[in-house]
């Protein structure tokens, strides 16, 4: 696998691309996803639903120290075959573009209900796919700097939201463990949707211009992500309540109603703002992946036509199957299983036939 050199990601830009891919727009409900079973101890099931990525950063450390310079899909067919391992690498590519109608139908909807309400769904789709496409038609590297950007708006955004603990009632989030474990352990699960998509790193660690960084770049992008998903259903119940967490469809943006600052009249218009473009670089994002994963398949030299290809598929599976919130939530809590679940499978396959055959592969 050629690369060239000023393609070369540095370990931070590495750690920000794994923050942007786990870290989108859906996180504004991930509280009303664990409440539902974990009630007041849903931020504990968010941090123990790390361990996923944290198993994740595992088998990368354990691939990439035997294949630095090939990426997982390389892999997949030098130790199954080229005819199995592509089966599995399009399997792959199945499980990164299943988020993907879901995330522009949230966007869009967001964008209608809080920022744009006269733009037509077609209009914000448009200008999602045609902003998110040029991004990731620029490559890697302005990826990485595009999610360097993104990182330091999260850290705007949220850092306002510790201004909250003044409003809300510790009664809200007590007893703690009050649920019971059993329950705690099940919200975990409902919480590796948002934690998901860390599989990216094994397309991307042999762009790492320090291979011996992988680590420290991976554990960094979990060790925050969990830190922003444990605040935010943890700052959610502490200010609202279990109860009415539930009667909303974005938890966390009613947070954001709370927050006073004095030089800014309305701190939810920073923060719808700033969301848009989080949102528009996990499209870029996914975009890249799509067309990483389909070039490896087969070799593409009309890559526009592909782009239109996925942006109308895209489009016609969001307004189809995911134009209402109620009916997405049905739909993801079943493709998010299956896809996380082929990820797990996949990735661990890989790392036991390396295990396995490590004397060498005819």
């Amino acid at each position: 696998m050629q690369i060239e050199k000023k393609e070369l990601l540095t370990p931070n830009e590495v750690t920000f691309i794994l923050i942007g891919i786990m870290l989108d727009v859906t996180a504004t409900s991930l509280p009303n996803n664990v409440v539902g079973v974990a009630k007041q101890d849903g931020w504990i099931s968010v941090l123990i639903g790390a361990i996923y990525p944290l198993y994740v950063v595992l088998i990368v450390v354990y691939v990439s120290g035997k294949f630095p310079k090939e990426n997982i899909l390389v892999i997949s067919k030098r130790y199954m075959g080229k005819t199995f391992g592509t089966i599995l690498n399009l399997l792959f590519l199945l499980s990164f573009f299943s988020f993907f109608p879901p995330l522009i139908s949230t966007i869009e909807i967001i964008v209608r209900t809080e920022a744009l309400p006269l733009l037509t769904p077609i209009k914000i789709n448009t200008v999602l796919f045609f902003v998110g496409v040029y991004a990731a038609s620029l490559g890697i590297k302005v990826l990485g700097r595009i999610c360097s950007l993104t990182f330091w708006m999260v850290i705007v955004i949220i850092v306002p939201t510790i201004s909250i603990l003044n409003q809300g009632s510790l009664l809200n989030i007590g007893p703690i463990f009050g649920t019971g474990i059993v329950n705690i352990l099940k919200g975990s699960l409902d919480s590796t949707y948002d934690y998901s998509l860390l599989e990216l790193i094994f397309l991307i660690y042999p762009f790492i211009n320090d291979s011996r960084k992988i680590k420290s770049s991976a554990l960094k992008a979990v060790g925050f992500t969990a830190i922003i998903y444990t605040w935010i259903t943890f700052i959610t119940i502490y200010y609202m309540g279990k109860d009415i967490i539930p009667k909303t469809i974005w938890s966390f943006f009613t947070v954001t109603e709370a927050v006073q600052i004095e030089v800014v009249n309305n701190f939810r218009y920073i923060f719808v703002f700033f969301w848009m473009i989080i949102a528009i670089k996990s499209v870029a994002i996914f975009n890249y992946v799509c067309m990483f994963i389909v070039q490896d398949i087969k070799k593409i030299r009309r890559k526009k036509v592909i782009y239109v290809v996925i942006a109308i598929v895209v489009m016609v599976l969001a307004k189809t199957y995911y134009g209402d919130v109620l009916a997405m939530g049905e739909i993801t809590k079943y493709t998010s299983t299956i896809s996380v679940t082929y990820n797990l499978v996949y990735i661990t396959l890989i790392a036991s036939l390396i295990w396995l055959k490590r004397g060498g592969v005819k």
